[in-house]
């Protein structure tokens, strides 16, 4: 190996680990929700409260419970649409693509250490960079747990800060 081929490899290296891979499994993200197991499942399986987690982010329908489609975008003006089909493993929901682009969200739940309520583990596979789904997924984690454990999301909406979203 030649002092080019050295670098070469080093940057690829290094490009990878600050900007995450383009498609795989990010990094997975966790949080602990105080409440039970079946109320959190239940959550990730009705399409009206995946709308809610989702925010501008998606909207989500589904017809049987079983296939599911999302509208990516703000509402109003989806840019995408992403369908889906739910499957289920003992502790595990898998929302899976139907296109062969391959994109997934796989959550895995367990009970959390003395009876602290559910840890919920929340992995994406998708064609974009680790460090955006790192985010979006811990920020729809974030979401589902306020949702769960207080009945309502966080939200900058009547702030009296005079801004038009929280985008701004």
């Amino acid at each position: 190996m030649n002092v080019t081929d050295a670098v070469k490899d080093r940057l690829g290296t290094v490009v990878t680990k600050a900007v995450g891979a383009v498609a795989g499994y990010g990094h997975p993200q966790s949080v602990t929700i105080g409440r039970p197991r079946e109320d959190v499942e239940r959550l990730w399986r009705d399409p009206h409260q995946l709308s809610r987690v989702f925010g501008e982010v998606a909207s989500v329908r589904s017809e049987d419970g079983h296939r599911f489609e999302w509208q990516l975008g703000p509402h109003g003006s989806e840019t995408a649409t992403w369908t889906t089909t739910l499957s289920e493993g003992p502790g595990t929901l898998r929302f899976t693509g139907t296109e062969s682009a391959g994109a997934a969200l796989q959550l895995n739940f367990r009970d959390a250490p003395r009876g602290l309520g559910t840890e919920v583990t929340l992995s994406v596979l998708a064609p974009i960079a680790d460090v955006l789904t790192d985010t979006a997924a811990f920020a729809v984690l974030y979401r589902a747990r306020a949702l769960l454990q207080t009945g309502e999301i966080p939200t900058l909406a009547g702030n009296p800060s005079a801004r038009a979203t929280s985008d701004e």
